[in-house]
C-alpha cells in the first residue's frame, strides 16, 4: 500500500489541531518532514540573532552590576562569564552550520538548563545575591527558554521541568529562607513554568496550523491553476480533429506575426481543403465525413517539422498550418509533404458503402509567404494562401499552389 500523498494529509490535520482539545504537536512522518524543511531556515535565522542578543544583554546586566550598582563581585562575574557565555556563544554559532532538528532544539534547551543550574549554584556560594535573586533567575531562563527562543514544545516542556527541579533542589538546601518562603517561592517558579509551557504550547499549534492553512491555500491555488489550464486547452481546442480552433488561431497567428515582424524572419502559412468533401457527406453521411476530418488531422500533426510549426482547423472542412521562419522552398515542401500523405493514407476505411473514387482521399494546398513589415496587414498572408487554394481547387485538386501577397493598403485620413 502506499504511503498517501502530503497534500491528502493537510485536511485531517488541520481539524485535528483546530479540535479545542490538547493536541500532540507532531505531524505524519511526510508532513513534518516537509514542515521542518520549509521552516528550518527563517527558524534558524531568528535563535542566531535573539540568542546573540541575549547572550549580549545577560554579559552586558552582569558588568553593569559590577561596575554601576555594585550589587555583584568580581568573582560572580568571570565565574558567570567563563561558565555560561563560552556555552552560549558556542550552541548560537552552531546555528549558521544548518544544524537538524534534534541538534537544534537540544542543544538550545541544554544550554538553558546550564544557564539555570550555574545560577542557581552559585546562589548558593559566598557571592551569592539572596534567594529572591535566585528565583529571579529561574523564572528568566524559563520565559527565554519558552517564550522568547519559543523552543519546539517536547523540549521546551523538558527543559522547564528540569529547571523547576534545579529550583525546587536550590529551595530544599536553602538554610537562609524559612518555609513560607520557599513555599511562596516554588509557586511563583511553578507558575511561571505552567503559564509559560501553555503560552509556548499555543504558539506551536497556532504555528504549525497557520503552516497548514498556508498550504492548503498553494494547493488550492495549484488545482485552480491546473483547472484554469485545461479549461484554456478545452477552449482552444477543436473538439472533433484535436487541433487549435479558429479562436486559438487568430491568437497564435498574431503572436507570429509581430515576433516574425521584430525578427524580420519570413512567416509561411499552409491553406489545406478536402477534396469533394460535400460530396463525401451527402454519400457517406456527415459521421464518415468526421472521421475523414479527424484522419487528415492526424496526418497534418505527422507532417509538422516540430513545436514551432502550428496547426488549426480554420472552419468546416479547411486547415491552416502556420510555419515562422520558413522560405518559400521550405513552406512548398511541408505543403506537399501534407498532400502526398493524404494522398497515400487514404480516406478512413468503409464497411457498407460502394467505393469512393481515390480522388476523394486527397486536398489542395495553397502557400504563401512573407517578410511582415508595419505596412503590411496580417491578412495579406492568409489572402494570398486563400487564393493561392482556390487556384489549386480550380486547377483539378490535389495539388499545391504558391500565391504571392499582395498588400491591401488602407488610406488614412491626415
Amino acid at each position: 500500500m502506499s504511503l498517501p500523498s502530503i497534500y491528502e494529509l493537510v485536511p485531517p490535520e488541520i481539524e485535528r489541531l483546530s479540535a479545542g482539545k490538547f493536541q500532540w504537536l507532531s505531524f505524519p512522518e511526510r508532513l513534518e518532514e516537509r514542515f521542518e524543511q520549509d521552516v528550518a531556515p527563517a527558524r534558524l535565522a531568528r535563535l542566531w540573532i535573539e540568542g546573540l542578543v541575549a547572550i549580549a544583554l545577560f554579559n552586558l546586566f552582569l558588568f553593569a552590576n559590577l561596575c554601576l550598582l555594585h550589587t555583584v563581585a568580581l568573582h560572580d562575574v568571570l565565574v558567570r562569564s567563563g561558565l555560561i557565555t563560552p556555552v552560549a556563544l558556542g550552541v548560537n554559532f552552531s546555528m549558521r552550520t544548518w544544524p537538524g532538528r534534534v541538534y537544534r532544539e537540544a542543544s538550545i534547551a541544554l544550554a538553558a538548563c546550564w544557564i539555570c543550574l550555574i545560577h542557581l549554584y552559585l546562589e548558593t556560594g559566598p557571592y551569592a545575591m539572596g534567594p529572591a535573586y535566585a528565583q529571579v533567575g529561574v523564572i528568566v531562563a524559563v520565559l527565554f527558554t519558552n517564550m522568547v527562543m519559543r523552543l519546539q514544545f517536547p523540549y521546551a516542556l523538558a527543559a522547564s521541568i528540569t529547571m523547576m527541579a534545579g529550583d525546587l533542589t536550590f529551595l530544599y538546601f536553602d538554610k537562609l529562607q524559612g518555609t513560607t518562603e520557599k513555599v511562596f517561592g516554588a509557586t511563583l517558579t511553578l507558575c511561571a513554568v505552567a503559564m509559560t509551557v501553555m503560552a509556548n504550547y499555543s504558539l506551536g499549534r497556532e504555528e504549525r496550523l497557520a503552516y497548514l492553512l498556508r498550504l492548503r491555500e498553494e494547493i488550492q491555488s495549484a488545482k485552480l491553476s491546473v483547472s484554469n489550464e485545461e479549461l484554456q486547452r478545452i477552449s482552444s481546442m477543436d473538439s472533433l480533429t484535436g487541433l487549435a480552433n479558429r479562436h486559438a488561431f487568430d491568437n497564435q497567428y498574431m503572436k507570429m506575426w509581430k515576433r516574425a515582424l521584430t525578427s524580420r524572419a519570413p512567416l509561411s502559412a499552409v491553406l489545406i481543403d478536402i477534396d469533394n468533401f460535400k460530396s463525401v457527406n451527402d454519400l457517406c453521411g456527415h459521421l464518415y465525413g468526421d472521421r475523414v476530418l479527424q484522419r487528415i488531422a492526424l496526418l497534418l500533426e505527422q507532417a509538422l517539422r516540430g513545436k514551432e510549426d502550428f496547426a488549426a482547423r480554420f472552419g468546416g472542412e479547411e486547415f491552416v498550418v502556420l510555419l515562422p521562419n520558413t522560405s518559400p522552398e521550405i513552406a512548398m515542401m511541408v505543403a506537399e509533404r501534407i498532400r502526398k500523405l493524404v494522398e497515400v493514407a487514404g480516406a478512413p476505411a468503409l464497411d457498407e458503402v460502394p467505393q469512393l473514387p481515390t480522388l476523394w482521399a486527397t486536398v489542395s494546398c495553397g502557400v504563401s509567404t512573407c517578410w511582415p513589415t508595419h505596412t503590411d496587414l496580417p491578412d495579406d498572408l492568409i489572402g494570398a494562401a486563400d487564393k493561392a487554394l482556390y487556384e489549386a481547387k480550380g486547377s483539378g485538386r490535389n495539388r499545391v499552389c504558391f500565391g504571392e501577397t499582395v498588400p491591401e493598403r488602407i488610406a488614412i485620413r491626415a
